[in-house]
């Protein structure tokens, strides 16, 4: 079977995957403890998030013997339960569970850094007509 990935290609893109998973705090392992009901996912930063899956809203319906054993994705944004056959993103398990203004503002954050063909496009039509326009001060 031929190679269609060069050699180069592929160490460009290990590199860009580390430079990226370096830049956030991402998930590196996860443990359950069936006794206390707290799923507790471990950061890259060593932060240590505990969520009660009884109250956990994609959680709380699977048996709690299904929930041994969780393995983070390799991205280490999502938890894999082989057992229940469940796949989560860490995101959409702790949404729900923070308070709506807090996960908007945090949300609305990443999203503004997302860069795309079209912001850039926008940006540069934007810059060729001079800019954003400056704001308007009315003396008081």
């Amino acid at each position: 079977m031929k190679n269609l990935v060069s050699e180069q290609d592929y160490k460009d893109a290990l590199e860009r995957g580390r430079s990226a998973m370096s830049r956030e705090p991402y998930a590196t392992s996860a443990r359950f403890n069936s006794r206390t009901h707290l799923l507790s996912v471990v950061f890259s930063n060593g932060m240590v998030v505990g969520v009660d899956v009884r109250t956990a809203p994609v959680l709380s319906a699977v048996p709690q013997s299904a929930l041994s054993d969780p393995y983070v994705t390799p991205g280490g944004d999502g938890l894999l339960f082989d057992k229940a056959e469940l796949s989560v993103s860490i995101p959409g398990l702790l949404g729900p569970l923070l308070p709506e203004d807090v996960a908007r503002q945090k949300i609305s954050a990443i999203m503004g850094r997302v860069s795309s063909s079209k912001k850039t496009a926008a940006a540069q039509a934007n810059g060729a007509k001079g800019g954003r326009p400056r704001k308007l001060v009315i003396p008081a």
